[in-house]
């Protein structure tokens, strides 16, 4: 599969160091086919990368770099990031032959290889923001592209793009999120996962989303303050220093010409697998104890409940939805990770029911047998691609009708 990625000139210093490492585990471990598009001088991205290095480069320039230059600069807005930003929308314009491709932002390592093939997005799947359970937002940074589909929509979303040039931090993800509102598709959280999420063995791209490489060094060495950067940090500090040792990994690597084998990621795996089988034993244990009676405890939950919170409904047996009730209870959530818990339903079963928990109202739509769309089912359950791949179900609707009933799956609203 063709892997794109994005940046300008005045980007490359600050991202040079991930822009390498980003290759070479792209090459050695995912199985990519490289494309970098560049707005700048391609023998200076050559020079960085090392000549050697089996990576196409399209000069381009964004499509709004008019608009863009006319725009005034603000504290909030800068014509250089925008510049950046917005290259990625140029990606169907210079892919002719595939019809899906894989962009990422520069600033990610593949650590494993890259399947893909089972996902047809209708315009592009992506993964979530900060939080890997609200799903209403998605983060631009890693994305399975529909390129036939996305060239169709050129225009009127480069007409959406200009109409947000210079509102306060407003870029390229803030513009897809408003024109394909309804219309993207789900991406498994293993394809984009982010250092503060934790470790986790299946992740096969991790993105440094917030805090890079060179932050995560600074954080590790020094009591992180309460920036956004420092707040990412202190969400799982070890999660940073097992994919900070995977990126200086690569980067040695790459330093020396040397490609990254099986031995090489012996020990990264050989820890990934032990954090989480510990955390699945952990949720086997919690799964365990609460199948023995207890009584129920009483009060008021302690978290406090998120912005959107007047947007929160009382969970019930009837509604309710798993990725709902961990965003509206982060305490939940972050127990179900650790594996303290063994789901967000036990969680409700046990004590949320009694305590009165609140979820954030589903904006999907819980899949019947009037109302099932198998196209809408699997793009908000792409795991079900993946199973009907491997043979497991023979198609959506078997999947289902085995369990997907039973599980209260939901599937996209249709627009």
């Amino acid at each position: 599969m063709k892997w794109y990625s994005c940046l300008n000139a005045s980007a490359l210093d600050r991202y040079a160091e991930h822009l390498r490492v980003a290759v070479r585990t792209a090459i050695d471990i995912a199985g990519l086919e490289p494309h970098l598009v560049f707005d700048g001088e391609a023998d200076r991205l050559r020079a960085i990368l090392g000549h050697d290095a089996p990576v196409h480069i399209h000069s381009r320039r964004s499509g709004l770099i008019g608009a863009i230059e006319a725009t005034p600069e603000t504290p909030d807005w800068s014509r250089s990031i925008a510049a950046g930003a917005f290259l990625r929308l140029e990606i169907p314009l210079i892919e002719t032959k595939d019809e899906f491709v894989l962009y990422t932002d520069c600033d990610v390592l593949f650590a494993r290889r890259v399947e893909l093939s089972p996902l047809r997005p209708r315009f592009f799947a992506a993964a979530p923001q900060h939080e890997p359970h609200e799903w209403s937002q998605f983060c631009s940074g890693v994305l399975l592209l529909n390129v036939p589909a996305m060239r169709a929509e050129y225009e009127p979303l480069m007409q959406r793009a200009r109409d947000f040039l210079g509102l306060p931090h407003h870029y390229d993800q803030e513009v897809l999120n408003a024109h394909f509102a309804g219309r993207w598709d789900h991406l498994p959280l293993a394809m984009h996962w982010k250092p503060y999420w934790g470790v986790e063995w299946s992740a096969s791209i991790v993105h440094f989303h917030g805090p890079k490489a060179k932050d995560a060094r600074r954080l590790a060495a020094a009591p992180p303050g309460d920036d956004l950067l420092g707040q990412l940090y202190r969400r799982d500090p070890r999660g940073y220093a097992h994919f900070l040792r995977f990126h200086d990994m690569a980067a040695r690597a790459h330093e020396h010409g040397e490609r990254i084998g099986p031995a090489t990621l012996a020990p990264l795996r050989l820890e990934a697998a032990i954090d989480s089988g510990g955390r699945a034993l952990r949720r086997l244990w919690s799964g365990l104890r609460a199948l023995a009676p207890t009584a129920p405890r009483r009060g008021e939950p302690t978290h406090r409940l998120p912005p959107e919170a007047t947007c929160a409904e009382v969970a019930t047996l009837e509604n309710f939805d798993e990725r709902a009730y961990l965003y509206a209870n982060p305490d939940v959530a972050e127990s179900v990770r650790r594996g303290c818990i063994f789901s967000g339903r036990a969680h409700f079963a046990r004590y949320g029911r009694i305590e009165g928990r609140v979820q954030m109202i589903p904006r999907d739509i819980l899949a019947t047998p009037a109302n099932f769309d198998a196209e809408a089912y699997v793009a908000r359950n792409p795991d079900v691609a993946f199973l009907i791949a491997r043979g497991r179900y023979s198609s959506a609707r078997a999947h289902f009708e085995r369990r997907g009933r039973a599980e209260r799956r939901r599937q996209l609203t249709r627009p």
